[in-house]
């Protein structure tokens, strides 16, 4: 098996897919194309009903594979003869309609073994981070107080993602702007890479988990009332979370003039 994987976006088009996947086959024979003989190539197709609709609600990236499933078969971009296609397996993966994502027609739909996973609840979350932060303060021997700091940190960071998911919404200009768990867990993972002896008080913690927050959200932002809407959340999740005052914690950060405003975190 030779594996291959392809991100659709909304700027995918479908001469972009086809030249992609023709620059990983082997001519064959005339008119035959596919991966080394005695192989099969698996083409990943990641968030499959991304691309933009074009004027009659197609969407040629997804109808150029439909073409391989029904046909087994695609036209030469140059010359526009015809290129059967051999031993090729195509997976895909994407997310519900909404936010950028559109509904996928069933003629496509119809060629595949559909599997579908629900998102965990909260109370699964909380129960499988707390679980990694504990263990990683108690294999490390943090001070028992700071135990607690551990659950205010997943609960930190499950309202800052679920926020996130509700209110940075991908669309043709952000198609970016996709959120999953793999960012929960790179802001927990960030956190836990800290040592006992770099920890001062409870404050550093909560310093290290905005920063980390700031790393793996505020990085993927594109404007500025994106990040305002970020700070907004921060602070007031640190207000409420972590049962602290934002303004305090970074007092060093406060712009001059006594004013509550911040540099970039």
């Amino acid at each position: 098996m030779l594996p291959f994987f392809i991100n659709f976006s909304a700027q995918t088009t479908a001469n972009q897919l086809q030249s992609m996947i023709m620059g990983k086959l082997d001519k064959r024979r005339k008119g035959v194309f596919g991966p080394p003989m005695g192989k099969k190539s698996v083409i990943f197709v990641d968030d499959v009903n991304m691309p933009a609709l074009e004027k009659y609600g197609a969407q040629p990236p997804i109808e150029l594979i439909r073409q391989y499933f029904d046909h087994e078969m695609w036209y030469d971009l140059k010359d526009t003869t015809k290129m059967n296609l051999q031993d090729l397996i195509i997976v895909g993966a994407m997310g519900p309609p909404g936010g950028g994502r559109n509904p996928v027609s069933s003629r496509f739909i119809r060629h595949f073994l559909i599997t579908s996973m629900l998102d965990f609840d909260d109370d699964t979350l909380t129960r499988i981070f707390t679980n990694i932060i504990s263990h990683y303060f108690k294999t490390e021997s943090f001070p028992p107080e700071f135990h607690l700091v551990g659950n205010q940190i997943v609960q930190a960071t499950l309202t800052v993602y679920k926020a996130a998911i509700d209110n940075l919404l991908p669309t043709p200009a952000k198609s970016h702007y996709v959120f999953n768990l793999r960012d929960f867990s790179r802001v927990i993972l960030g956190v836990l890479l800290i040592k006992p002896s770099s920890v001062e008080n409870k404050r550093t913690m909560i310093k290290l988990w905005t920063h980390e927050v700031y790393r793996v959200f505020n990085d993927r932002l594109t404007d500025d009332a994106d990040r305002e809407w970020l700070f907004k959340q921060s602070k007031e999740i640190v207000n409420n979370c972590f049962k602290d005052k934002f303004d305090d914690v970074f007092e060093n950060l406060k712009g001059g003039g006594g004013s509550k405003s911040y540099p970039m975190i």
